[in-house]
């Protein structure tokens, strides 16, 4: 049976979540054993399977049973322990990013600012000084982003080890400063499995998901989001034509907490300055996910 809330996001999204697992499918990325595709990580078709895989996120957890989904483990990403209070933590995926990764750390070394970057691992081997650059600013951690951005969801067992040991591998010695306590690995898209976390496990990570989405990929196009977008990532209407007051209500609303962003989307670059500027007045500190003040908030 529909919730009404089901009910009304269905009808919102019109035929993107019927549209969505078959989108998925014929865009998915390569395999580690595959040539990946030029540029498969940015771009209008990588938009595209985010929003695909956050709208059918969205409805799975609208609709399934109670404890269905914490038994397969499927979306294990969206952080609910409470945040430390004041205390907040930039987290950018799908990097490197040539032409956005230096411009973001530029911001952020201004600004005295660490942040975690989880990588996709052959996009990191085929950009090695932009990865340089990320672990040279003071304070971050690279974290693992799999060998190739699939969905976990769409993918067998063998292949989520495959994805998980290759990138772990490709990495080796980014992945471990010596202060740092394990590995960080963030799930491409938020889709977690079972099998993937078992494996994760074993070979040290800890899973990092967000109490911030920024959905900065609804808003990259024309600087808006549409109605179903806007439901889908919690906007509320006076923010849907801004960002930058999206991202500060969620953090006030926390009070802090881990903030998913993207490399790849150039609102995030543009508008990246203005955002740790702004949190910086109101008296935020920055850290990164494996902080102990965010220990509780780790998988």
């Amino acid at each position: 049976m529909k919730t009404p809330l089901l009910a009304l996001l269905l009808a919102c999204a019109g035929g993107a979540w019927a549209q969505a697992p078959a989108a998925a499918a014929a865009s998915a990325p390569a395999s580690a054993a595959s040539a990946p595709a030029p540029n498969p990580h940015s771009g209008p078709e990588h938009t595209a399977r985010i929003r695909s895989a956050h709208f059918t996120r969205l409805q799975e957890r609208l609709g399934a049973a109670p404890g269905q989904l914490r038994e397969t483990c499927r979306f294990e990403s969206e952080v609910t322990t409470l945040p430390p209070p004041g205390r907040v933590a930039l987290t950018f995926d799908d990097g490197p990013e040539p032409g956005h990764t230096e411009q973001i750390i530029e911001v952020l070394a201004r600004h005295k600012v660490p942040a975690t970057f989880f990588v996709i691992a052959e996009k990191a081997q085929r950009h090695a000084d932009l990865l340089a650059l990320q672990r040279g600013l003071p304070g971050a951690r690279v974290g693992s982003h799999s060998w190739s951005h699939p969905n976990f969801h769409q993918i067998d067992a063998d292949a989520q080890r495959r994805e998980i040991d290759h990138a772990d591998e490709a990495l080796a010695g980014h992945l471990l400063p010596a202060e740092a306590p394990a590995k960080l690995f963030r799930y491409p898209y938020g889709n977690s499995s079972c099998e993937g976390n078992q494996r994760l496990r074993e070979r040290g990570f800890r899973i990092v998901g967000w109490h911030i989405d920024s959905c900065d990929w609804a808003f990259d196009g024309d600087g808006s989001v549409t109605l179903h977008e806007a439901l889908s990532c919690g906007v509320l209407p006076a923010f849907r034509r801004d960002f930058l007051g999206h991202v500060l209500a969620q953090l006030r609303a926390h009070r802090g907490g881990i903030v998913l962003l993207h490399e790849t989307h150039r609102i995030t670059v543009q508008q990246l300055d203005s955002l740790v500027q702004r949190l910086q007045d109101e008296g935020y500190s920055f850290g990164v996910p494996d902080d102990p003040a965010f220990e509780a908030d780790l998988r």
